[in-house]
């Protein structure tokens, strides 16, 4: 049986290509995330935020005793953008430690767009955006860093919100290069216990994400989608808010 192929959004102006149409056909490889259990955080704001305007930011935690997994990340990444043809995606990645700053290759990335960090938002602080970074093999009471990758300019570029900590952040021009900060970033980190609500979905390496939050009475608050395309600009992304009358879905925006 052949292999399917991955998730492919159609792209604007692009003509349809076959894998579009046999994405649908077979299974993906997925990996299903629960609510699951809170492992690491800083969740106290601060009074500022850093762009990534020129910078890769990065905030540092460390695994929980026993903890070899993580499944997903809860981060106040914004922006002021509301379209990615002003603003290029950027990646929200997993890296190992080395002396103090983030070291190797990304163990796990995802793909953050304008859309959802705007729409998801409405650019305030306080909201904080679920991504889904699945990864095994971790080593439990270890030092790892959540990295945002450069990218925008000085008009249009996303911003991670700081905590009220006095260290934690690293900041690099290039990826490579790093300088500790006087401050943390807010962050929460979740493994991949299988318990509560389904809370995000990753498909094909990342190809394909979904992220769901919920109300008070675990009712499908809002409900994200992103779906790569033919081109690093021609992904599609969702994002839609439902709505309840006495418990009923009245509408969805």
């Amino acid at each position: 049986m052949a292999t399917t192929p991955t998730w492919l959004a159609a792209t604007a102006g692009q003509s349809q290509v076959a894998g579009q149409v046999t994405q649908f056909l077979g299974t993906h490889a997925s990996v299903i995330l629960y609510a699951a259990t809170q492992t690491a955080a800083q969740t106290t704001a601060g009074a500022a935020s850093t762009s990534t305007n020129g910078l890769y930011l990065a905030q540092s935690f460390t695994t929980a005793v026993g903890q070899t997994a993580v499944g997903y990340v809860i981060v106040p990444v914004t922006t002021a953008t509301t379209s990615g043809s002003n603003l290029a995606t950027t990646t929200l990645s997993l890296y190992a430690n080395s002396g103090g700053a983030p070291s190797g290759v990304a163990l796990v990335s995802t793909t953050i767009t304008a859309e959802y960090a705007n729409k998801a938002s409405g650019g305030a602080a306080t909201v904080k955006l679920v991504y889904p970074l699945p990864v095994t093999g971790l080593t439990a009471s270890t030092t790892y860093w959540l990295v945002l990758t450069s990218a925008g300019n000085v008009s249009n570029s996303y911003t991670w919100y700081r905590s009220n900590q006095v260290s934690g952040a690293s900041t690099s021009p290039n990826g490579t290069t790093w300088t500790a900060q006087a401050y943390g970033f807010e962050y929460q980190v979740f493994d991949q216990t299988a318990s509560g609500l389904l809370t995000a979905t990753r498909d094909d390496a990342g190809a394909r994400w979904t992220a769901t939050t919920y109300t008070t009475l675990n009712l499908v608050n809002t409900y994200a989608e992103y779906t790569a395309g033919q081109t690093a600009a021609g992904y599609l992304q969702s994002f839609r808010t439902n709505s309840y009358s006495n418990g009923l879905l009245a509408g969805v925006a």
